[in-house]
């Protein structure tokens, strides 16, 4: 069972290994440790304004690849089925993010850029440019599939500092299975992602510096769960950090149920949960996964990629437990995330999650930044989860990730 209540711990190893050596090299970065303390030691009051310690762009909507695993374009994503409606995808205005940046720098958050895909935000370059200009850092969340040619570029704004790759294959095959081309045919990404991390590598040791961390992610699936040791070790030389999810995903039960619940709370009907229902997780051996994880972990003592299981479970009976009952949270009872992100959509919208994003507090092509911050409808919301969850909170990464 989950040794962590309330918020996901960095691994020791990794603190050691990369976090304390990086501060030393760039006392510059020594700021983050605010952010830092507001996440570990810092108590809320969801009625009272707070700083803002990381701001996640969701830049824009469209993306390359179609992932089994992803809330907006696997089966039941809802991008798919705006895409497939006829409806036009979004992109957030660059001039309303440089003033974002601006108004918030006294409180040096952090950036977490996603999409989407990221790398087709054609601003994606200036908006480093300018966190470097203010002395903010922030990190990507990409496919690799368009990154290759900006990589430099993106580093040598001295903003980058965590650079996170989709990583769910052990080989080209079983990566593109995972993680298709849109078009259905196309590069193969197995190869873009390797070529990614070996190219930052090069990169780091010609310039003789430390950042960007590179952080593979692997979603732990119905196709993958008997290769993770084989996966790390792909990995586990290049790269700082390497975290495996089991997989953000919802039942038709638990769908209904949050559906009523959340009627009950805010009057509304809640829809974009839905894409979280995904088949691809409906198969995971628990037995085969847990060996596994302790095998991977066994293989990477000595090298330099430190791995990070979230939830953090590693037992059988845990991990059966996981896939088997929803409305276990895995020992993570309350949100933290919505102290301390805030999550922008490609149109302006500001929401309090990532995953579930039906509820809105504002838009900042609109309002300040601030008056939505630290508005009523956040705080309003901030109080009804501090009553507890919504039904789907037991499986969101806001929750178990953060």
């Amino acid at each position: 069972m989950s040794s962590v209540k309330g918020k996901a711990g960095l691994p020791f190893p990794f603190i050691t290994k990369h976090v304390i050596p990086c501060m030393f090299e760039d006392l510059q970065r020594a700021k983050l440790l605010r952010s830092m303390y507001r996440r570990y030691f810092k108590k809320y009051d969801p009625d009272k304004n707070v700083p803002i310690s990381q701001i996640s762009l969701r830049v824009n909507e469209a993306c390359n690849l179609r992932c089994a695993s992803c809330g907006q374009w696997g089966e039941n994503g809802h991008l798919r089925l705006k895409q497939e409606a006829g409806h036009k995808l979004e992109q957030l205005d660059f001039d309303v993010v440089k003033k974002l940046v601006a108004d918030t720098k006294h409180d040096c958050p952090t950036y977490y850029i996603w999409g989407g895909e990221p790398t087709l935000w054609k601003p994606l370059v200036p908006l480093f440019q300018e966190l470097g200009k203010h002395k903010l850092y922030g990190s990507i969340v990409s496919n690799a599939q368009a990154l290759e040619p900006i990589l430099e570029e993106l580093i040598d704004t001295g903003a980058l500092m965590i650079l996170f790759l989709s990583l769910d294959g052990w080989d080209s095959e079983s990566q593109n299975r995972m993680r298709s081309p849109a078009s259905g045919s196309g590069s193969d990404n197995f190869e873009k992602i390797m070529g990614v991390i070996d190219k930052v590598d090069e990169i780091k040791k010609r310039k003789k510096i430390k950042y960007p961390m590179v952080m593979p992610i692997t979603v732990i699936s119905n196709i993958n769960y008997m290769h993770l040791a084989k996966i790390h070790s792909l990995v586990m030389d290049k790269t700082q950090l390497h975290p495996y999810y089991y997989g953000w995903y919802i039942t038709e039960e638990r769908a209904k149920e949050h559906e009523n619940v959340y009627q009950k709370c805010f009057g509304e009907i809640p829809v974009a949960h839905r894409g979280y229902l995904k088949s691809c997780f409906n198969d995971v051996d628990a037995e085969i996964t847990s060996k596994q994880i302790k095998e991977l972990i066994k293989i990477s003592k000595g090298h330099q990629s430190v791995p990070q299981i979230l939830p953090d479970i590693y037992e059988k009976e845990d991990i059966e437990r996981y896939y088997g009952d929803h409305s276990w949270t895995c020992g993570y009872d309350k949100c933290q995330s919505i102290y301390h992100v805030v999550e922008v959509s490609p149109d302006g919208r500001v929401t309090p999650c990532r995953d579930y994003q039906d509820y809105t507090v504002g838009n900042i092509n609109e309002q300040p930044f601030y008056e939505i911050w630290n508005g009523e409808r956040y705080k309003e919301f901030r109080r009804q989860l501090a009553k507890g969850l919504m039904p789907v909170c037991s499986r969101c990464c806001g929750l178990q990730g953060f």
